[in-house]
């Protein structure tokens, strides 16, 4: 196999960090996120490990795949077209089939409108102030926040693309610890507060690890690791919390380099339609388990059901929508931008030289 089919074979060990990832999210919401009340439960539930923590694997996977989809892609723009087509088509089916579902069964203090829908798929809440669809949106601004910022690093100097990347993260981390600017008060929403949103501390960590599994030697791979890992303890301590954070992220840095193991089917495909499954796990899959309790007892079955529905949600989305749209929103993108064209063979996109 040449390295260009190498480069755009999917790995069942990042499909199967995926699920490991979402699956901790969606476990997490499930039992211990809500009060027991409220998710009709006859007592409250609780976990040895916060769902955070696999958002966390997940930024790692991310910071991996990035890096590795920006050495294909010949300009920024193309670059930050291909992760607007992969992840945009899903997140408007995601929103669409969140606001009806939610509307249908209910869920107190977690409804929005269909405006609010509107301006979630428009990436709104990155300029001003709007709920979000489903809480765990968050992500993906922090997601998208990186987007902008490694795009910007890598095309300013792809060979030193890790060092500017850990220079950004060491100065987040420099800027929250000193307190500097903790008041401060920016003029676009979300970067409120410059060490976390700004410099998206302490979440540029998780990334950073992902980068430096992509394109450094192991060497440098335990070192930065070590040091984020360190930095994770002095934030949080040495506590439960921080012994997940620690296990999943060299979980996650060996993770993603395995190229021939071999993992059940069953357990890549979650990680497959993970992006999906996590936009529609949280508010549909509570609403569910809320609504079932009228008729099954049991808190068990209706988790459950609750998986079952939003598995098939997120599978249905990945299969008509996820990928189907993304050829097509890159095809417009060439017929808009002149000298812009679409190698699909090859799945990149490439400016073409004009004499």
């Amino acid at each position: 196999m040449n390295s260009d089919q190498d480069e755009n074979r999917r790995y069942d060990a990042i499909d199967a960090l995926r699920a490991i990832a979402v699956m901790l999210v969606l476990i997490f919401h499930y039992t211990s996120r809500f009060p027991a009340d409220y998710i009709r439960f006859p007592h409250q539930m609780t976990l040895p490990w916060n769902g955070i923590v696999g958002v966390f694997l997940f930024f790692i996977i991310s910071g991996y795949c990035i890096a590795r989809t920006a050495e294909r892609a010949e300009t920024i723009w193309t670059f930050w077209l291909r992760r607007f087509t992969r992840v945009e088509p899903a997140l408007i089916a995601s929103i669409a089939i969140t606001l009806v579902m939610v509307a249908i069964l209910g869920l107190p203090d977690r409804e929005v409108s269909a405006a609010d829908g509107l301006r979630n798929a428009a990436w709104g809440p990155l300029f001003f102030s709007t709920p979000l669809v489903d809480g765990a949106y968050w992500s993906l601004l922090a997601e998208a926040k990186f987007y902008v910022v490694f795009g910007l690093i890598f095309y300013l100097w792809s060979k030193g693309a890790l060092v500017l990347f850990a220079s950004f993260t060491a100065i987040g981390a420099a800027v929250h610890f000193s307190g500097l600017w903790a008041d401060h008060q920016a003029l676009i929403h979300p970067f409120q507060g410059v060490a976390i949103s700004y410099f998206f501390f302490p979440y540029s960590l998780f990334f950073l690890m992902g980068i430096a599994a992509r394109r450094s030697n192991w060497i440098v791979q335990m070192a930065v690791t070590a040091g984020c890992l360190a930095i994770t303890v002095e934030l949080w301590g040495i506590t439960t919390f921080t012994v997940w954070v620690i296990a999943l992220s060299i979980l996650g840095v060996i993770g993603v380099q395995l190229r021939d193991i071999r993992i059940w089917r069953c357990v890549t495909y979650v990680g497959f339609v993970s992006y999906p499954l996590y936009l529609l796990h949280q508010n549909i899959g509570v609403a569910i388990i809320r609504w079932l309790a009228q008729w099954i007892g049991s808190p068990y079955l209706r988790i459950g059901v609750a998986f079952a529905v939003v598995l098939g949600l997120a599978a249905f989305v990945a299969w008509a929508v996820e990928h189907r749209f993304r050829r097509r929103i890159e095809g417009a993108a060439v017929r808009l931008v002149p000298g812009l064209s679409f190698n699909f063979s090859q799945t990149r996109l490439t400016k073409t030289t004009r004499l």
